[in-house]
């Protein structure tokens, strides 16, 4: 793994949270394989599918229209150090509004009820109250058991439920 070029990367015991830039979501975009060498990580992470690859291709313009304000809406990629697999990603979904934003993720289900996405939500929270981000929501859908327990082991309370299931994690205390 060539943590040299992940550039602004968050690192925890067992992963390195690296965010996708102009450039390298650009390289990701449009050559896989050319990414996996330059980084020299290999992508297990979620299904690289018609809608997340259309994410992904807007989510590059939207970097470039704000680069200055690029880590608050951009996927950081889940890649273990043990072997360079990216399992997954996790991203604030806007610039925060009033110290507020929404965190959101996704893992392989292969590496799901290792505590992966847990370690990951730690450490992307202490970043988020780094940079005077005070609450974060985060939404499930009832039955995702899964991630509920994650936003609970990271310090998020139950609000409400429309539908999906609302958390809140207040990162001032």
């Amino acid at each position: 793994m060539n943590t040299d070029l992940m550039t602004d990367s968050i690192e925890t015991e067992r992963l390195v949270l690296f965010p996708y830039t102009t450039e390298n979501l650009r390289l990701f975009n449009d050559d896989l394989s050319a990414f996996e060498e330059t980084y020299g990580v290999t992508y297990h992470g979620e299904e690289l599918d018609y809608l997340l690859r259309g994410f992904l291709k807007k989510l590059e313009q939207e970097i470039a229209d704000d680069p200055e304000h690029y880590l608050f809406f951009t996927e950081f990629l889940l890649v273990l150090k043990e072997n360079g697999h990216v399992i997954g990603s996790i991203d604030y979904k806007y610039v925060p509004k009033d110290g507020q934003t929404e965190v959101g993720y996704g893992l392989n289900p292969n590496y799901e009820g290792h505590g992966y996405m847990t370690e990951a939500l730690t450490a992307f929270l202490a970043f988020g109250k780094a940079q005077g981000i005070q609450k974060v929501l985060a939404d499930t859908l009832p039955d995702n058991i899964r991630s509920q327990n994650v936003l609970k082991r990271c310090g998020f309370r139950f609000l409400k439920e429309d539908g999906n299931l609302w958390w809140e994690a207040d990162l001032t205390k």
